[in-house]
């Protein structure tokens, strides 16, 4: 692909990253993502087949810009395994806070068509895989319970999703922030214990 196709595509994909964030893949046209590209709406068929493509497209590019981030995790996963879950939640956390497109893409795709997810197994198996090794590891050596991986993992998910995606009704119904780093760090090392052996 020449070098100009390349800057158009990355441009169309930019843009249908953050307008299928804000409005979903039924919420946003196709006209609307090549007006805010700056593009004819043919070079997003040209290059992309159709707007569920798209949608795959966004949601696949934006866990793939998250990879850095993951090594990093692991790396501090792999030096502090006896506190694993702490640095999983942080990490987690921090990636919603950085990065909001992830978590309201993947809303949004939940909300709208489960198919629009079967593509995203092979994008997660790689962090996946590390965490389950780094788990294995930290059970074997006692510093967490004999738990199910999938159920551990699946509750630390839930929780920093939760904590990022609901901020809002979060901090308007309760007596306090839960997005004040106090209380987050709080809530980690919290459940850093409760995971412990």
């Amino acid at each position: 692909m020449q070098k100009r196709a390349i800057e158009t595509r990355n441009k169309i994909l930019s843009a249908a990253v953050e307008l299928f964030a804000a409005g979903g893949m039924n919420g946003t046209s196709v006209d609307l993502i090549a007006a805010t590209a700056g593009v004819n709406k043919q070079r997003i068929y040209a290059y992309f087949g159709s707007k569920e493509k798209l949608f795959i497209a966004a949601l696949t590019s934006v866990f793939k810009a998250a990879e850095p981030f993951s090594l990093s995790m692991l790396e501090e996963a792999e030096k502090h395994p006896e506190n694993l879950t702490a640095v999983l939640l942080e990490n987690f956390y921090k990636l919603h806070e950085k990065t909001p497109c992830f978590w309201r893409l993947l809303a949004w795709a939940n909300l709208e068509n489960a198919a629009l997810l079967e593509n995203l197994s092979a994008v997660r198996s790689a962090e996946n895989d590390g965490i389950r090794r780094i788990f294995l590891r930290a059970q074997k050596a006692g510093f967490i319970k004999d738990i199910p991986f999938e159920h551990y993992l699946f509750s630390l998910l839930a929780v920093s999703w939760f904590l990022k995606s609901n901020a809002l009704t979060l901090h308007s119904t309760l007596d306090f922030d839960p997005c004040a780093e106090d209380f987050s760090a709080g809530l980690f090392s919290t459940l850093n214990g409760v995971f412990k052996r």
